[in-house]
């Protein structure tokens, strides 16, 4: 019955749209509009072009279909949408998370590296400038190209490149060359957040979408504490070269990995043929008056936005509105969290009196906070604020000027509470960066109706500016604290932090889509 359902739905023009009801933990969701729909819906699998039409009645689809199995068209179960969501989800976690096996153990290797080649300080923080720069540029530009060439290409070839450059870097010893590596490993890596953004978005409903971006988005924590401990185990043992240069095998592993992965859920294919309506307490599918009964194995779900649309250049996304004010919004997000990512276990050294080994080990309760706040932004977004995330991050920002003053005076009254502080913050910045990073800018991409189309060029440019906001941070920390003192940093931490908060109320959708239509369902 369900087939024959979805063969009618098929058979049938495209309806205006309605508000769908729950269907277990997911909701269905409408292509895009009519004036913006395409013939038909790209291929799963295809990261470039549209594919023909379909005019075959759809078939049910087996439960063991996997992103990288190409499925038959027909109606995917719940349970086996929850399945493939979950498999591409942890797959997309972990090669994100290898990213930062070639990008933190330089951190770990600098005095070693410094003694052994004779370099200067001047010459390792050049080594550090060209990669954030060059990081920097690289997500305003390089991104465009994952809409027009394909996420997956874009990726692998990102991610060999980032392998190489620092396989080159392990071996050189002049200053020159190890600063074009490092640069070359900058431009690489500025593909794999934007254009992970813009392959998962699709594979959630906006209803999901922040819970599991969320947890997508704790990688950075995960994968930036097990880095600095295998770089730190393996320099003792088989010193700073091979600290530097062994892990980039993992990032070899991640790049296989990515170029078996499907950019297009395959339920996208019945994005042109779903029902528009589920009648959840009766059982019963409805179209154009034609009802149908269903169970809760055999419902046809639809999430994501998959519909294949042309490429858009970026003078027409930088005109989506409110992106520009997520742009700002998460270049004084980076500021805060780079700063204290960079300077909290040296002002732990020299301020609160602790080792310099203590102070690392204590800083890492501000990344055990942060992946606290990843997964509960995103719990709590997708509950209270559909499409409106940027409301939430406005809260947490505005809580954040608040610990961050009180925080210096926190810190010098025992361990406990400065741990305590040092995890709250942690939290309060973490959220906020998950979320501008990630589900906002599909939230406002959509609400100004766009979709995947656009994706990896608005993810690039709004994490563009958050890196430029983190690349500046380090000349504004060493010269505000070293002329003014810890407590004007503090301060100017605040400030920042109080700036978010005005942008990211700017950065509110008008009109969500994704919001009245929850409302309307409830």
């Amino acid at each position: 019955l369900a087939a024959s359902g979805a063969a009618r739905a098929a058979a049938s023009p495209p309806t205006s749209p309605r508000a769908a009801p729950k269907v277990g933990a997911l909701r269905l969701r409408k292509c895009a509009p009519p004036s913006r729909r395409r013939p038909a819906p790209r291929a799963s699998g295809d990261d470039t072009a549209p594919a023909a039409a379909v005019t075959e009645p759809p078939s049910p689809a087996s439960d063991d279909d996997a992103p990288g199995s190409s499925p038959t068209f027909g109606s995917f179960s719940v349970p086996a949408v929850k399945r493939l969501q979950t498999r591409t989800l942890a797959v997309m976690f972990f090669t994100y998370l290898s990213i930062y096996f070639v990008r933190k153990p330089l951190s770990v290797v600098k005095a070693p590296m410094q003694d052994a080649l004779g370099l200067s300080t001047g010459a390792i923080a050049g080594i550090d400038s060209a990669f954030l720069g060059l990081y920097a540029v690289g997500q305003l530009v390089l991104p465009s190209l994952g809409d027009r060439l394909g996420a997956k290409k874009m990726l692998v070839a990102g991610y060999v490149l980032s392998a190489t450059a620092v396989a080159l870097f392990a071996l050189a010893s002049d200053p020159a060359l190890l600063l074009i590596a490092w640069g070359v490993n900058g431009v690489a890596q500025s593909l794999a957040y934007p254009l992970h953004v813009k392959v998962l978005s699709p594979w959630f409903a906006p209803t999901q979408r922040g819970t599991a971006m969320g947890v997508w988005a704790t990688s950075q924590q995960v994968g930036g504490v097990l880095s600095t401990a295998l770089a730190a185990f393996t320099l003792g043992v088989f010193g700073w070269r091979f600290a530097i240069g062994a892990p980039a095998a993992l990032t070899l592993v991640a790049a296989l990995l990515l170029t078996r992965i499907t950019v297009d859920p395959p339920w996208c294919k019945l994005e042109a043929k779903v029902v528009d309506d589920v009648d959840v307490d009766g059982g019963n599918s409805v179209d154009g008056g034609n009802s149908v009964s269903s169970d809760s194995s055999a419902r046809s779900v639809v999430v994501g936005d998959c519909d294949w649309r042309p490429p858009v250049g970026m003078r027409e996304v930088l005109r989506i509105p409110k992106l520009a004010a997520l742009m700002a919004s998460y270049f004084f997000v980076k500021i805060v969290r780079y700063c204290l990512i960079f300077w909290l276990p040296f002002y732990l050294a020299r301020e609160c009196g602790m080792g310099v080994a203590a102070a690392g080990y204590m800083s890492c309760l501000f990344d055990l906070g942060g992946v606290l706040g990843g997964v509960a932004t995103g719990v709590v977004g997708d509950k209270h604020f559909p499409g409106k995330r940027t409301v939430l991050g406005a809260y947490m920002c505005f809580a954040l000027t608040i610990a961050v003053l009180l925080y210096q005076s926190a810190s010098q009254m025992s361990l406990f509470v400065n741990g305590a502080v040092m995890a709250l913050i942690g939290m309060l910045v973490a959220g906020p960066d998950a979320l501008l990073g990630s589900s906002s800018i599909a939230d406002t991409c959509e609400a100004a109706g766009y979709g995947a189309e656009v994706l990896g060029t608005a993810s690039g440019l709004v994490n563009g500016a958050g890196s430029v906001g983190a690349v500046l941070q380090g000349a504004l920390t060493a010269w505000i604290a070293s002329t003014y003192g810890w407590g004007a940093l503090f301060g100017t931490l605040a400030a920042m932090s109080a700036l978010a908060v005005l942008t990211l109320l700017a950065s509110v959708p008008e009109t969500s889509k994704v919001s009245a239509r929850t409302a309307a369902a409830a």
